[in-house]
């Protein structure tokens, strides 16, 4: 009996639709992250669209919401102030409700389905908002930037997105970053 019990429990969690569709995140990560996001924002051409507040919106599917609420939180405790005299208007949206991030200086896209993420990055593009992903693997679908984790916490700038978009970036952080170039396969 306590054998069936156990094998049916692995199977639920196994074969579960939501836990097959559920992003796993990296709490040290996600720390990373949220000190770097408003960075990237000051770093960039997009401070010179900043109004009251720098606006950063955070995507995810329903799935990640603990998740983004969590990425949310630790950029507040991180910078309860804000970040040199700029306070924050943090979004937290659900891909379906994408419409809410167009003002936003920088949106942070958490892992979703190609579809989401091509037809998110074009309205995001055609509204000139940085994009910066969780996985480096959707800098070949336009994302703007990412963070490459080694050794170092290095910028992973996707050069032709930014020009495309028409957003500029420091030269001291470029010249810190890795650039992606198209065919890199990451």
């Amino acid at each position: 009996m306590v054998n069936n019990i156990f094998i049916l429990s692995i199977f639920v969690i196994l074969f579960n639709p939501v836990a097959l569709s559920a992003s796993s995140y990296d709490d040290d990560t996600l720390d990373i992250f949220s000190k770097i996001i408003p960075r990237f924002i000051l770093m960039s051409s997009q401070k010179n669209s900043i109004q009251s507040k720098m606006e950063i919106c955070i995507l995810y599917d329903k799935l990640d919401e603990r998740t983004a609420s969590s990425l949310s939180d630790k950029i507040q405790n991180n910078y309860p102030n804000g970040i040199k005299n700029y306070k924050f208007k943090l979004i937290k949206s659900d891909y379906s409700d994408i419409d809410s991030c167009r003002k936003s200086q920088l949106a942070f896209l958490f892992n979703t389905d190609e579809k989401n993420m091509d037809s998110s990055i074009r309205m995001l593009n055609k509204n000139s908002v940085f994009t910066m992903s969780y996985d480096a693997k959707y800098l070949a679908s336009g994302v703007d930037a990412t963070l490459f984790l080694g050794r170092k916490v290095v910028p992973y700038m996707n050069m032709s997105a930014l020009r495309q978009n028409g957003i500029e970036m420091d030269n001291t952080l470029v010249q810190i970053s890795k650039i992606y170039l198209q065919g890199d396969g990451k």
